[in-house]
């Protein structure tokens, strides 16, 4: 399954726990500022939290993010599955 970046993020930061933008950036694979106006929709959208910590941004998940990240960490690793089973890419 193709993930959004905004879902990249998301799972990251669960899989990872909190990180600061340039943690995120080089997990995800997009630059700095790309990253610092995603996590700045997605704090909008309630779904992380963010702590300054002068130069750092330091994000982490809300309860609403986890809850979020878990479903499409779930969706993602179904639509893998399916599509190795699919496929016959699994020995049998």
């Amino acid at each position: 399954m193709f993930l959004t970046v905004k879902q990249k993020i998301l799972i990251t930061l669960l899989e990872k726990g909190a990180l600061q933008n340039s943690d995120i950036a080089k997990r995800v694979g997009i630059t700095e500022q790309w990253c610092s106006e995603t996590i700045n929709a997605l704090y909008t959208e309630g779904l992380i939290e963010s702590q300054f910590i002068t130069p750092r941004r330091i994000n982490k998940l809300t309860d609403r993010g986890v809850e979020v990240a878990k479903l499409l960490r779930e969706i993602n690793e179904n639509v893998i599955k399916k599509t190795i089973e699919t496929h016959n890419f699994v020995s049998q």
